[in-house]
């Protein structure tokens, strides 16, 4: 009575373009991997872009506690502990983050890609800079950023004021 090849042959069908159709729009609104994570490192780049540096300020409840928390990405450039002029031929570009704090003639240097974490500062205001550099520690022109930072006095530090007046 009923042709039943025809039948599974047909939802089979009409599932794969429905699938087809669903992985289309899905991938249509997604954005691809290179465009999250940048190219590949597996693949040299003739004529890579200049690197960029791309720094938030800096996180408000941290320096309520006392600590300088700052987050930043890089573009064009992959932060790696990677040093020497060798290291210069590399492609993708390699490089690591030096940062300076209150105008210190030496830089601290970062190879971690992660968050700039600075504590210990005294309460009050402080210039920060922070720059991208090769592997062999000079700065990349046009990836520096300044910014200033004022660290406020902890409550800790507050309460401990405010106890010792009423000693004296």
């Amino acid at each position: 009575m009923f042709n039943t090849s025809f039948n599974t042959s047909k939802i089979a069908a009409i599932a794969v373009i429905g699938a087809a159709l669903a992985f289309h729009t899905l991938s249509a609104s997604a954005q691809t991997a290179k465009d999250v994570k940048g190219p590949t490192p597996l693949v040299a780049i003739p004529n890579e872009a200049p690197a960029k540096l791309i720094v938030d300020p800096p996180i408000p409840e941290q320096l309520a506690l006392g600590r300088v928390f700052i987050r930043y990405r890089t573009e064009n450039l992959r932060i790696l502990p990677v040093y020497g002029k060798a290291a210069l031929e590399v492609s993708p570009r390699v490089g690591h983050l030096h940062y300076y704090v209150d105008d210190q003639s030496w830089p601290i240097v970062d190879s971690s890609g992660e968050t700039v974490v600075m504590v210990g500062l005294p309460p009050g205001p402080h210039k920060v800079r922070l720059e991208l550099a090769d592997s062999i520690h000079r700065p990349i022109a046009g990836a520096s950023k300044n910014g200033g930072v004022h660290r406020a006095p902890t409550a800790a530090a507050q309460l401990g004021k405010k106890n010792a007046k009423s000693v004296v």
